[in-house]
């Protein structure tokens, strides 16, 4: 009688190479950043919209451009961060421009 060889490898021609999973994963994942970066620029590029807005119907131009101009900043310091200086190439967006009142001396 012959002895019995058992394989301690894998022949499963169903289950993908583990390479292959950790690849798929890997771009889910870079997929979902890129996605919440595309989702956090537009939130901030509508808040910008909506406080100019709210400057050109406001009187106290001084106090609503410094709030409008926060926004702007804080807008235009999440386009220049990977990944989202990426996605804001692709998407089209791009940078605010700050609010200077004609009546200060510069």
């Amino acid at each position: 009688m012959a002895p019995t060889v058992i394989s301690t490898t894998r022949n499963d021609k169903k289950s993908p190479p583990v390479n292959v999973l950790f690849t798929i994963v890997v771009l889910a994942a870079a997929a979902m950043w890129g996605l919440a970066a595309y989702t956090r620029l537009v939130r901030l590029r509508a808040a910008v919209k909506e406080e100019f807005k709210r400057l050109q119907a406001s009187a106290e131009g001084e106090a609503d451009g410094k709030r409008y101009n926060e926004i702007a900043k804080q807008y235009n310091g999440a386009l220049e961060v990977f990944p989202a200086n990426i996605v804001a190439s692709i998407a089209g967006f791009r940078p605010a421009q700050m609010f200077v009142n004609a009546k200060l001396p510069l």
